[in-house]
C-alpha cells in the first residue's frame, strides 16, 4: 500500500452525470481544490492523531490509499451540499460520507490501521525461505541434514 495524492480530477471522475451538470462554473472548480486540500488535511489530521502514526506521515499531500475511498466520499459530498442546487445529494452519498467519516474514526482510535508513510513495502517478507536447515529447497528436505525429518519418504 501507498500513500497517494488526491485530486479534483479523482472526485469530478466520482460525480454521476446528473450531479457533473451542475459544476461547470470556474468558481465551482476553485471551490473544489479548497476542499480537496481540506480533505486531505483532514485525513492526515485523524491519522497522524492515532500514537502509532505520529511523526510516520507519507509526503505533504498524500494520504494512504486504504483512505482513498473515503477522501473521495467526503470531498464529494463536500462539494455537492456547497452547490447552489443542492438536490444532487442523494440518502447514498450521504451514507457514504458518513461511513467514511467512521473510518476516520476507526483510524484515530487504532481499531482500524494504515500502513505508515515511512513502511517500505518489500521490505519485511512475508516468509523467510531461509530459516533452518531446509533452506529455499522446494522439493522437500530429502539429501539435507536435518534429524527432525526421519518420517520423510522423498515424496509430497
Amino acid at each position: 500500500m501507498a500513500w497517494v495524492a488526491l485530486s479534483t480530477t479523482d472526485i469530478l471522475n466520482s460525480l454521476t452525470e446528473a450531479e457533473q451538470s451542475g459544476t461547470q462554473s470556474d468558481s465551482a472548480q476553485a471551490d473544489l481544490t479548497v476542499i480537496v486540500q481540506s480533505v486531505t488535511n483532514l485525513i492526515r489530521g485523524k491519522v497522524n492523531s492515532n500514537k502509532r502514526n505520529q511523526g510516520h506521515l507519507g509526503p505533504i499531500g498524500t494520504l494512504p490509499d486504504e483512505l482513498y475511498a473515503a477522501a473521495i466520499s467526503i470531498a464529494r459530498f463536500k462539494y455537492l451540499s456547497h452547490l447552489p442546487g443542492t438536490q444532487l445529494i442523494t440518502k447514498e452519498r450521504a451514507t457514504d460520507k458518513d461511513e467514511a467519516y467512521e473510518q476516520l474514526e476507526a483510524v484515530s482510535n487504532g481499531s482500524f490501521v494504515v500502513i505508515r508513510g515511512d513502511d517500505v513495502e518489500g521490505q519485511v517478507p512475508l516468509v523467510d525461505a531461509t530459516i533452518g536447515d531446509i533452506g529455499p529447497n522446494l522439493q522437500g528436505p530429502e539429501g539435507q541434514k536435518n534429524p527432525g525429518w526421519n518420517f520423510w519418504n522423498g515424496y509430497w
